[in-house]
């Protein structure tokens, strides 16, 4: 290990990932609300103990619009545009296997919110070919047909929606776009390949055997 190149905290990327970022425990750790199992045992996760008191979208002290001050699950939209502001912000896209990505409804506000704000949006999908045989589905996307582990979650993004049909097609011209995201994935898939290489045949030049690690 200690012949991989060493950077200085500064040069390292710092990630906002909602999971970890956003205090669950202060939210909806108590309840298992889709009732999922064990894959192994087949009995259903236990829920936590921690009895944190729990703070929800019509928790109140409630603003103007009737949103939850304290509540941390309501404010993605207001993070963003505040990040986007005074940070040099990106986001990363991170497409699971099955492109469920796509039929979650705060992913979509996120991805509509970020290019709202102009900052550079990445993608980065499981495999080309997954990609192709998913296309025409994502065609058909809507945002009322969108699923939020919360109903009320899907509830308060439909009603920052005035005109679902106009947000529909926005949509699509997100994503299909000569620009849209997967016009840029296309167009960055082969620079960032090399770009991969690259960084492969600095570290072998530092002296560390990262070959065995390379798979094609």
């Amino acid at each position: 290990m200690n012949k991989i190149p060493k950077l200085s905290p500064q040069a390292l990327p710092r990630y906002w990932v909602c999971c970890f970022s956003v205090n669950q425990h202060s939210t909806i750790c108590g309840e298992n609300l889709t009732g999922d199992k064990d894959p192994v045992t087949g009995l259903q996760h236990p829920t936590c103990f921690c009895n944190l008191p729990k703070t929800l979208n019509q928790t109140p002290p409630l603003d103007d619009t009737g949103k939850s001050i304290s509540c941390e699950l309501n404010k993605f939209d207001s993070m963003m545009s505040y990040l986007a502001c005074r940070h040099e912000l990106q986001q990363v896209i991170a497409i699971d296997a099955s492109f469920c990505l796509f039929q979650r409804a705060w992913c979509i506000a996120e991805l509509v919110e970020a290019h709202k704000n102009m900052i550079p949006q990445h993608l980065k999908v499981f495999s080309r070919s997954k990609l192709y045989g998913t296309e025409e589905q994502l065609r058909d996307l809507r945002v009322q047909d969108m699923k939020a582990t919360r109903s009320e979650d899907v509830d308060e993004i439909l009603c920052k929606i005035p005109d679902k049909d106009a947000f529909n097609q926005f949509l699509q011209h997100l994503i299909f776009d000569t620009g849209g995201l997967l016009d840029q994935w296309h167009r960055g898939d082969a620079s960032q390949q090399m770009g991969g290489v690259g960084r492969l045949l600095k570290w072998s030049r530092s002296g560390f055997d990262i070959w065995p690690l390379w798979e094609y």
